[in-house]
């Protein structure tokens, strides 16, 4: 069976990716950029 891949779906792993290969969750800690408890930074800026 052939897995069809949601656009957006695709948008949101390519943005995913980019951000690791950046390290984007590290500059944000060296920014000291943290919350105390709910979603993770790195996610609400993959969303934005």
């Amino acid at each position: 069976m052939i897995q069809q891949i949601n656009p957006s779906e695709k948008v949101t792993t390519e943005v995913s990716k980019l951000f690791k290969v950046l390290k984007i969750n590290q500059l944000l800690r060296a920014a000291n950029i943290r919350k105390a408890s709910g979603v993770n930074v790195q996610q609400i800026f993959e969303f934005i």
